[in-house]
């Protein structure tokens, strides 16, 4: 299966690459053609690496990386171990409580939000259950798993919890500054739409270490390539899927890019295109403000 893959991938990469290779050999000349050889076979290496690096087989990583951008708009800051807890749930719904676990705002969550309820955070919070089930839907053909999101959320989340709980003198802790969080802007990323923001103090001051923000992006797993966390002075960005925050843009003229979209306002019989084709969003039967294209 491993290799099946493998080969996909390098067939996918060498049709791309193949295109641009013949249009550069209709401007060369013969002398040209072992550089030209050259330049696909590290292309196609280089493809093949950002697609691998890019893998969502079950939908969680572009989810995961959502929560970490919901949380920075909505609750201003990257504080898990405050502002979600560990729950128990039979699995269909936050409201239906039982033996299996997935996580929620805490109260001291909600009250950082302007609504009181978080709704972007909550409505990616809601695809943890098995109400989403074979619903949701993301480029190339993936459909989120509920169960593997709640199964990771959980694990993570204790992760974190786990490091912070470690003395600040023993090493391998999670230190960070208490800070804020504002959206900059938003734009094409290594894997799908990268969001910036400013971190700053509580009080609008600079912070010492702003690369340290990272270590509170455990519950949302670091090694998640759609967290793709960058530093630059006082600017920090994560990675998720187009659709799933806020503050995305209508793409495409008036055609909606994506299979999945998470919105305050009602875009029912708004035109979406979803893996290649043009439908119309609908809202999901959990959520009011989570809309599929279908």
């Amino acid at each position: 299966m491993q290799n099946l893959f493998s080969n996909t991938l390098r067939n996918v990469a060498g049709a791309v690459v193949s295109a641009a290779w013949a249009f550069s050999l209709s401007a060369c000349g013969a002398e040209d053609m072992a550089s030209a050889e050259l330049y696909e076979e590290d292309s196609v290496g280089e493809i093949e690496q950002s697609l691998m690096s890019c893998n969502n087989v079950d939908g969680t990583n572009s989810v995961m990386a959502a929560l970490a951008v919901s949380a920075a708009e909505e609750l201003k800051r990257w504080q898990p171990t405050r502002d979600f807890v560990v729950f128990g749930t039979s699995g269909r719904s936050e409201a239906s409580l039982g033996p299996q676990q997935a996580i929620k705002l805490s109260a001291t969550g909600k009250a950082q939000c302007a609504d009181g309820k978080c709704w972007n955070t909550q409505a990616l919070l809601d695809l943890q259950y098995d109400q989403a089930n074979d619903k949701v839907k993301f480029p190339g053909g993936v459909t989120l798993s509920p169960g593997a999101l709640r199964s990771r959320l959980v694990a993570k989340l204790r992760e974190q919890q786990t490091c912070e709980a470690r003395p600040a003198n023993g090493g391998n802790n999670c230190p960070v500054e208490e800070h804020t969080l504002s959206f900059l802007r938003a734009e094409r990323g290594g894997c799908d739409t990268n969001f910036f923001f400013k971190a700053t103090q509580p009080n609008g001051q600079a912070l010492k270490f702003p690369a340290q923000l990272k270590n509170k992006l455990q519950w949302v797993d670091t090694q998640n390539p759609y967290i793709g966390f960058q530093s630059a002075g006082d600017v920090v960005s994560i990675d998720p899927t187009f659709g799933l925050n806020a503050t995305n843009a209508v793409s495409n003229g008036n055609c909606f890019g994506s299979c999945v979209r998470v919105s305050i306002g009602n875009v029912a019989g708004a035109c979406c295109q979803c893996n290649g084709a043009t439908r119309k969003f609908a809202r999901s039967p959990w959520s009011s403000v989570t809309f599929l294209c279908q």
